[in-house]
């Protein structure tokens, strides 16, 4: 891990602070006018200064907002059963909520016809690439943490890659200029495929690799 650090670290630039949020400030604006995806339309973008500091280590991306959480408050992972699960997850590894910057693949809530959640589809997934491409190029995170295959999907429509859950859960790999660091989604859906004991475990695999890579940054080494 030291030697992934020691290579990837140097050829990071970070971007001013007013350069950063003048830059995401434009972003937001773009962002709240799209009209790319019909379904969309009228539904909240969840993107602005909920989402985290811009100067943040780590970036989460996860799917989509919620219909009862991100949608109804403006947070992602915020105000539902998912979102009460990821701060169970972040509090078992010692992380700070308000030190991460967190996301969706797609910025809208995606319903179905009967008005519940619904899976993003390939477009949608394809026309919110270029809000996250932008989002990730002005953050420069150290890390990024893909919750779940559509987050993995939305990143390889960036650049591609062949990074599976099943094969690389909780393992640090080189991703364009950073450490993707894959985990399974927080919905309690998803607990079927990994328990609710074993995201734990993962998440505080996450909490050890970057805080001893702050440490590494802040020795100089």
């Amino acid at each position: 891990m030291a030697k992934i650090l020691t290579a990837l670290f140097p050829k990071k630039r970070r971007l001013g602070a007013m350069t950063k949020q003048s830059r995401f400030d434009s972003l937001v604006k773009r962002a709240q006018i799209c009209s790319k995806c019909p379904r969309m339309n009228g539904r909240r973008r969840v993107l602005g200064p909920s989402n985290g500091p811009l100067d943040a280590q780590v970036m989460f991306i996860a799917e989509a907002p919620g219909r009862l959480g991100a949608e109804k408050y403006g947070i992602p992972l915020f105000g539902d059963q998912t979102g009460r699960n990821f701060a169970s997850f972040l509090e078992s590894a010692e992380i700070d909520r308000t030190k991460v910057f967190i996301t969706n693949a797609i910025l809208c809530n995606p319903i179905n016809q009967i008005g519940v959640n619904d899976t993003p589809t390939k477009a949608e997934i394809f026309n919110c690439s270029d809000f996250l491409r932008e989002t990730i190029d002005i953050l420069s995170p150290a890390f990024i943490v893909p919750l779940g295959r559509i987050a993995l999907k939305a990143l390889a429509v960036i650049e591609p890659h062949t990074v599976t859950l099943s094969s690389s859960v909780a393992e640090p790999i080189n991703w364009r200029n950073c450490i993707l660091l894959p985990l399974f989604h927080p919905s309690p859906r998803v607990f079927s495929q990994r328990s609710k004991c074993q995201q734990c475990v993962d998440y505080q695999v996450l909490g050890k690799i970057t805080r001893n890579a702050t440490t590494e940054i802040d020795n100089g080494k």
